[in-house]
């Protein structure tokens, strides 16, 4: 499924040093993890093997050019360095500093 923006459903991972652990639920009610592709902007939402949204960052099924490191059994294990981890609320992709900083209305 592709929504705005080239967003679309992937497994993705790289665990978060747990970010939004010190905010409010209410403010991050609404965030789904996902990856962005720096270069193309490109945003892929992450799925775990059972094709359902992910609760956290997983890296599995991103797509192949975005795979720096491969392990023993072939699955990722680092990504390129155009690659950051985020979340996506609606149609807007928050970087994990973003989450520490937010801009919120007033």
């Amino acid at each position: 499924m592709m929504l705005e923006r080239r967003v679309s459903f992937s497994s993705s991972a790289a665990p978060t040093q747990n970010a939004k652990a010190f905010l409010s639920s209410a403010l991050v009610k609404g965030f789904v993890p996902a990856f962005r592709h720096q270069d193309s902007g490109e945003v892929r939402l992450c799925q775990g093997d059972d094709g359902r949204i992910a609760h956290r960052h997983l890296i599995d099924a991103l797509p192949a050019a975005w795979v720096a490191e491969r392990d023993g059994a072939g699955r990722p294990s680092a990504l390129i360095a155009a690659v950051e981890p985020g979340y996506l609320r609606g149609d807007a992709f928050w970087r994990l500093r973003d989450l520490c900083h937010p801009h919120l209305d007033s």
